[in-house]
């Protein structure tokens, strides 16, 4: 009742009058959703204005959602697009870019927008509706006053019959039900809302309360203990964070559609509910959950420079995906182990399969970590995977190695878990900004007491990874078991820049270093044919050892040519094991990393 009467009194206190406080009225703004048909999956908006100035005004619709690093044109599902004054007369208006509508607003104090969005896409990122339920992606539905963000904004929502709930991590508006409000629209962007009849339970950690929303799940699948599985996670996570940075959150448990969104007080998870039946499942499930969970902390809070404010027009380009998807990733898997959902062995079995899958990627010789953050937005649904990487599965054995490195040189006193307390606490809460490459790097460098350049070149090229080192750090071996695969080996390590594909490593030994291939040369042709990363991976793939490859190349601004004999191809299985007299620092450092609740 509190927090109903505080939202009220700030919508009064926002909507004042210029008299009572000697300057002009913030612009009142509100929209109306309402869903007439379901079975036709259109959503139908009005969006009333009050209080904008100007004879002309611009209205936007995002082009994409923050956490999914994709443009998705989202106009493009708008129809019926009207304009008219408080009155209701009409008013001109012409769409001047993919996603701008002009009105003639002719001074008129009220502008009402009326539209219908096509809501048909079952994805977390998307707009969907049917006659059971609906999902609002906000960025694909709300249209905002050019230059006028950061305005406060309300949302009603108009249910069909029959439907009872609106979960959300927008604040209600008090004696106004489904009516929510938003301080502004970087907010209101943030807080999805699911609709329908789902179930609803709730849990607390430490006084806040946690609200679960669950659709499609089996009778057969134990409430009490999902919710205390999910309560263990939280309380972990925001254990290790020493925070709980939200007044409330909100789990929105998904069985339709696909993916799974982090938000700054909520997380939007699509899944099989019957996969919860079975124990592996659920735990991978959980694992899941805690991903997006983590993420309130990794990515809404703790974030790079590019990733907040952000600018909804075009692409974010960040090199630092490997640590905001990358070491949630790592962290995903950490929280359950010390959570006590996931023994450190069964973590470890997934860090063997990690390694392996990433070392046998094909991409592996093409692109690094920084690489893989910089172009997902060009790469998506491309299908480029044989040049291409994962930053969540590289980052996330990246974060386990910074983590080792952390705790090994720091003698055991520091870790990774300090880092992200630190950045937490200068950057989101102290400067209330994100962090630049320099800034994390020096963060994790402080913390370990010394540089860590071998640990970042990780990050930043395709060079072979010592892993034996730093999981040796926690008294763990590592077994590197290779056996002959099909294609051919070069030992080449490259990456693409303006168009050009350059080398920047080979491996020793290698048929690359061997013919004198160095870093810095730019490869210009292979076998006749323009160099690309693509040619390159298609020639390995279609040769076998003892082939050869011609290659020409540019040195220092001349050219020369090298034929290349390739060598076998080999697929490459780890394990991981614990040595069986660790030293007294190895032993310390893997109790703390892989620490089980007392």
């Amino acid at each position: 009742m509190r927090r109903h009467l505080a939202a009220l009194l700030g919508l009064v206190l926002l909507f004042a009058p210029v008299s009572a406080f000697g300057r002009p009225p913030e612009a009142r703004l509100a929209f109306t959703v309402s869903i007439p048909h379901p079975d036709a999956h259109i959503l139908h908006v009005r969006f009333r204005a009050e209080g904008l100035k100007g004879v002309v005004r611009d209205f936007e619709m995002p082009a994409w959602m923050p956490g999914y690093y994709r443009i998705l044109d989202y106009e493009k599902n708008v129809s019926n697009f009207r304009a008219a004054d408080g009155d209701g007369h009409a008013l001109g208006w012409e769409k001047v870019t993919r996603n701008t509508w002009r009105v003639a607003a002719a001074q008129s104090p009220v502008v009402v927008l009326d539209y219908d969005v096509l809501a048909d896409i079952p994805f977390v990122a998307a707009n969907f509706a049917d006659a059971g339920r609906a999902f609002l992606a906000p960025p694909g539905i709300f249209v905002y006053p050019a230059g006028e963000i950061r305005h406060p904004v309300t949302v009603t929502v108009r249910l069909p019959e029959g439907w009872t709930r609106v979960a959300t991590g927008l604040d209600p508006v008090g004696g106004r039900p489904g009516t929510f409000f938003a301080p502004d629209f970087d907010v209101l962007y943030d807080c999805p809302l699911l609709l329908g009849n789902q179930e609803t339970a709730r849990f607390e950690v430490r006084g806040v309360p946690h609200t679960v929303v669950i659709e499609d799940v089996p009778d057969t699948v134990d409430r009490r203990r999902m919710l205390a599985d999910l309560k263990r996670i939280v309380e972990t996570a925001t254990g290790l964070m020493e925070a709980i940075p939200y007044t409330h959150y909100t789990f929105l448990l998904m069985g339709k559609g696909n993916g799974g969104i982090e938000h700054a007080n909520s997380a939007a998870c699509s899944f099989n509910g019957r996969g919860l039946v079975d124990e592996k499942g659920y735990q991978g499930w959980l694992s899941y959950i805690s991903h997006e969970y983590f993420h309130n902390f990794n990515v809404k809070r703790i974030r790079p420079l590019a990733l907040g404010p952000f600018d909804y027009e075009t692409e974010n380009l960040t090199d630092m995906l490997w640590v905001s998807e990358g070491l949630t990733v790592y962290y995903e898997d950490i929280i359950m182990v010390r959570a006590g959902l996931m023994t450190g062995d069964e973590y470890l079995e997934r860090m063997e399969k990690a390694m392996t899958r990433f070392e046998n990627s094909p991409g592996r010789r093409y692109q690094s970590a920084a690489e893989s953050s910089l172009e997902t937005w060009s790469s998506q649904g491309l299908g480029g995977g044989k040049t291409k990487i994962s930053y969540y599965d590289n980052g996330a054995m990246l974060g386990a190695m910074l983590d080792l490195e952390i705790r090994h040189d720091s003698g055991n006193r520091r870790s990774l878990d300090d880092v992200m307390r630190q950045l937490y606490r200068k950057y989101a809460q102290g400067l209330k900004r994100g962090f630049t490459d320099a800034e994390f790097r020096e963060a994790c460098e402080a913390a370990a007491g010394q540089p860590m350049a071998e640990m970042f070149a990780y990050a930043s090229t395709t060079k072979d990874v010592d892993y034996a080192k730093y999981f040796g750090y926690a008294g763990l071996r590592v077994v590197d078991t290779a056996k002959e695969a099909p294609g051919a080996y070069l030992g080449l390590d490259t990456q693409t820049a303006d168009g050009k594909l350059i080398v920047t490593g080979a491996s020793s030994g290698s048929p690359a270093e061997t013919a004198g291939l160095r870093p810095g040369d730019e490869l210009l042709e292979l076998d006749g044919r323009r160099a690309t990363a693509d040619v390159l991976s298609a020639l390995l793939t279609a040769k076998k050892p003892g082939d050869t490859v011609k290659a020409r190349l540019s040195r220092g601004g001349a050219e020369r040519d090298a034929e290349i004999a390739l060598g076998k191809n080999m697929k490459h299985d780890y394990s991981i094991s614990r040595d069986p007299g660790p030293t007294p620092l190895q032993a310390a450092i893997l109790k703390g990393w892989l620490k089980r609740p007392e």
